[in-house]
């Protein structure tokens, strides 16, 4: 069945682009319902502040104009794509700004012209005739971005962009995309694109589509997490079972398993379990290998499985970080700290600390994390609410422990040229002293006095992960 383009609409508002059914907003009112259904920022704004604008096809106007409510009837069957902008923000703004790269309108500053609905990359083998104003670096130009693995798309836009740089665009897109020149590639037509290279070099005019990608190759490695047992009293008996949710895999365990870990492919969920006895120093003799040892550790690969972008995230470290995909983990200025290397062991020893793990466990977590930060000049952290680790990689012991505390770090090198994106990461250490550290405990949701107890049986663990 072939596919009519004109059964869909796309709306546009601060940077997203989403397609909805024409036919649910045949009239003003229900595309102001539909708009606000689908981005709720705007649920509480009244209706005579949204400002709707668009391009009309046959129009002697060449440039988009704003659609009053008794013009959107009219002309609701042949507009293809219509931008929402704010009437408070248009007064308030001189020239044209840019909202998560969508440009802000303004008394005197339009957006660009509209891109069809689900253009595809023009291919051209020779760079377009373009005229002096299409090159000027004083003209708004705009890029749109979509994805091979899903319809989704957003635009970028910037005075000049297409004389500037291909890595330009990373700049552009949003952190919290997670997309950056290591890990994605960019494609237009048949060409893979060079960061070093103009978007001129390419043919590419405003408009155009660029096709954005993660590289095949990107791996995630959950390293190290190991796994205390401190009973208040010998336990002769204690099976502990470790899951893992289908977007990752085991890559090592130690010491073997009882049951056998099974080979499954990248996406097939994998479980395995250990038998031991424990003792209240924390002592385990593995009943399937006779090893005495100190925990129980595993590690696991994790690969990177397409999803939407712009996906909600939060946006605070203290408040309910609720997602943990190993596949493809967040860590954005809006959900971490950052730390120049020369201060990141100080503060990690104060947040393990306040996560309740003992001097050895804090020592082994530095010690073996600090070798991979020192890589970098500066490095973001978070750790993962406690609840969201264990949707990953669910844990059931018997008999059940009075408390558990699983700890996961997610950590990034963040170059000294990328500060600028990351300052509200780094203003949660200033002036914070210890307390900001310690607040990792109600991100993770730790139990700080019963953790503490020694008088009941007591799970700990710690791991991490760098988002490279």
């Amino acid at each position: 069945m072939e596919f009519d383009p004109l059964t869909l609409l796309t709306l546009k508002y601060h940077g997203r682009s989403i397609a909805v059914i024409r036919e649910h907003c045949l009239n003003h009112e229900s595309l102001l319902a539909i708009a606000r259904r689908t981005f709720p920022s705007l649920q509480d704004v009244s209706a005579g502040d949204i400002v709707l604008v668009a391009p009309v096809p046959g129009s002697p106007h060449t440039e988009p104009v704003e659609l009053l409510p008794e013009t959107w009837t009219t002309v609701c069957h042949v507009v293809h794509t219509v931008t929402i902008a704010l009437q408070s923000e248009t007064k308030s703004t001189c020239g044209g700004t840019t909202v998560r790269g969508l440009p802000v309108l303004s008394e005197t500053h339009l957006p660009w012209a509209e891109t069809p609905l689900f253009r595809l990359p023009s291919i051209r083998r020779d760079p377009p005739v373009q005229s002096k104003a299409q090159q000027s670096d004083d003209v708004l130009q705009a890029i749109s971005i979509s994805f091979p693995e899903h319809p989704t798309s957003f635009d970028v836009s910037e005075l000049g962009l297409l004389g500037k740089k291909v890595s330009r665009l990373y700049e552009l897109i949003d952190p919290e995309e997670g997309y950056s020149a290591s890990n994605s590639d960019l494609t237009f037509g048949n060409s893979f694109l060079n960061n070093d290279r103009t978007f001129f070099d390419y043919g590419i005019i405003s408009g155009d589509t660029i096709l954005l990608s993660l590289k095949p190759s990107r791996r995630f490695l959950c390293k190290k997490p190991v796994v205390y047992l401190y009973p208040p009293w010998s336990l002769a008996d204690v099976t502990v079972e470790l899951a893992l949710a289908s977007s990752w895999r085991f890559s090592a365990v130690h010491p073997p398993p009882r049951t056998t870990v099974p080979p499954g492919e990248p996406h097939t969920a994998q479980s395995l379990t250990w038998t031991v006895a424990a003792e209240p120093d924390g002592t385990l003799v593995d009943k399937t290998s006779g090893m005495q040892v100190s925990y129980l550790y595993w590690e696991a690969i994790a690969t990177p499985q397409p999803v939407t972008p712009g996906a909600s995230r939060a946006t605070t470290p203290i408040a309910d970080i609720d997602t943990f995909d190993p596949a493809r983990p967040s860590l954005n200025p809006g959900d971490s700290v950052l730390l120049p290397t020369s201060k990141v062991t100080g503060y990690l020893d104060l947040a393990l600390k306040a996560l309740t793990l003992h001097t050895e466990a804090r020592t082994s977590f530095i010690t073996y994390w600090l070798p991979d930060m020192l890589k970098h000049e500066y490095v973001a952290l978070r750790f993962v609410a406690q609840d969201a680790y264990e949707r990953a990689a669910p844990m059931r012991i018997a008999p059940a422990p009075d408390v558990v505390t699983r700890v996961f770090m997610l950590f990034r090198g963040v170059p000294v040229g990328d500060l600028g994106l990351w300052e509200a990461a780094r203003a949660r250490t200033v002036g914070t002293g210890t307390d900001g550290a310690r607040s990792w405990a109600d991100v993770v949701g730790v139990d700080t006095l019963r953790a503490a107890d020694s008088g009941l049986f007591r799970v700990l663990e710690w791991g991490g992960m760098e988002v490279q």
